[in-house]
């Protein structure tokens, strides 16, 4: 590891920092890993990171996500091909069952399992039965993020039983500050109130106050159909006239 942080920085022409490097150091040395945190917080880099090092050292490395957008975005951000779970696990419509299980594991030495929350027990179970005895998992998501809609809280419970080793990231970077809906997530994790746009000013975060479900739902409504189309429509003509 001595080697290859100074390495895969010099390839990638970023500085990680200490809890990525503390994070490369224990997913290298630990059979399966956990990494969470919130927006902005690096867990991209940190995966990029990693898959470089292994992957010059030869190691079999396959990607997925339990969605299709997901699985596209694990693509764009790592150059390397990421499959939803369905296809990964080559799911039959025709019997309704995977063909990938113990019987027929997975050809890996390292499964990358992103959006993790968003696994429920079902799909997570069909999924590690289909992982050889000799491979690593790396498991990536953001805890506090809703939890699956099918049954279970997978990433939650892994965590909380203290049976994996888990890298929670916090530190929000620079280029993420910029995002008020990032700084405001972690305001509220932390169970602080979100910064209010002040008048004038442009962002991302935008806090409407109401008092009752019934004042709540007419707000949401008057968001949604006319404050929203009005700012789609600005933005096009402004970008048109450009």
């Amino acid at each position: 590891m001595d080697k290859a942080i100074p390495w895969v920085e010099e390839k990638t022409g970023l500085t990680l920092s200490e809890s990525q490097r503390d994070a490369i150091r224990l997913v290298v040395n630990s059979k399966v890993t956990i990494i969470t945190g919130g927006p902005g917080v690096g867990k991209t880099t940190l995966v990029n990171s990693l898959l470089k090092i292994l992957r010059a050292k030869q190691v079999q490395v396959l990607l997925c996500a339990p969605t299709g957008r997901a699985s596209k975005r694990l693509t764009e951000s790592t150059g390397l091909e990421a499959k939803t779970v369905h296809r990964l696990l080559e799911f039959d419509p025709k019997v309704f069952a995977f063909k990938r299980n113990e019987d027929w594991p997975l050809e890996s030495d390292l499964l990358v399992i992103d959006e993790s929350s968003m696994m429920d027990v079902v799909l997570m179970n069909q999924l590690l039965r289909a992982i050889p005895d000799g491979a690593g998992v790396l498991i990536v998501g953001d805890v506090d993020q809703l939890p699956s809609v099918g049954p279970g809280a997978v990433l939650a419970d892994l965590i909380d039983s203290n049976r994996i080793p888990t890298v929670r990231l916090t530190e929000i970077f620079r280029q993420a500050q910029t995002s008020q809906i990032i700084v405001n997530a972690h305001k509220i994790n932390q169970g602080k109130l979100p910064e209010r746009t002040t008048n004038g000013k442009t962002s991302d975060f935008y806090y409407i106050a109401a008092e009752t479900p019934e004042e709540i739902f007419d707000k949401l409504i008057q968001v949604v159909t006319e404050r929203i189309p009005q700012k789609s429509v600005f933005i096009r003509s402004v970008t048109s006239r450009c």
